[in-house]
């Protein structure tokens, strides 16, 4: 009778680990998550993701299916595998709204957690371009803001780029 209760208190606690489900993978879940938020993908190789006419979205992932970065980038930037994406005469940098409102979805697929320290008020300008970081509990997110030499009392924030390193330590 004693065998019996153990057999069945193991058959019941070995059907219970294998009827839960597993875990989807973390790379199945945030190319749902970027899917839900900017469309299905324009190019499923590299992971790219429609912004707008002018930009795509890529995640970048570990060997392990880990979320190493997620960057928002001029289309053109990826000429090489879509010649039709070379950079337009018309171009269009991020404003500040639309910066703002992508770190918010990009929360969505990712959150950045608290900040832990801000941009130094001085960065690096190469291309016309100021590279500035800022460090969160989860991620580094590092963009480049056009640098406007006729710069007035108000200048509009334009943002070439932006990527979110969820890789880097928060000790950065």
């Amino acid at each position: 009778m004693r065998r019996l209760i153990i057999i069945f208190i193991a058959s019941v606690c070995f059907a219970s680990f294998s009827v839960v489900p597993a875990t989807t993978s973390e790379r199945a879940s945030v190319l749902r998550s970027c899917t839900e938020l900017f469309g299905a993908p324009v190019d499923p190789k590299l992971k790219l993701f429609e912004v707008n006419q002018f930009y795509v979205l890529r995640a970048k992932f570990s060997r392990q299916g880990k979320l190493k970065e997620l960057a928002v980038e001029p289309k053109y930037f990826f000429e090489e595998h879509h010649p039709d994406w070379k950079e337009p005469r018309d171009f269009t940098f991020l404003s500040r709204a639309e910066y703002e409102g992508l770190l918010v979805r990009l929360d969505k697929i990712r959150p950045r957690g608290p900040l832990v320290k801000e941009s130094s008020a001085m960065s690096v300008v190469t291309n016309l371009t100021a590279q500035h970081t800022e460090v969160y509990q989860h991620a580094v997110l590092v963009w480049g803001e056009l640098v406007d030499l006729r710069r007035g009392e108000n200048p509009s924030l334009q943002v070439r780029w932006l990527r979110l390193d969820f890789s880097k330590s928060r000790a950065a």
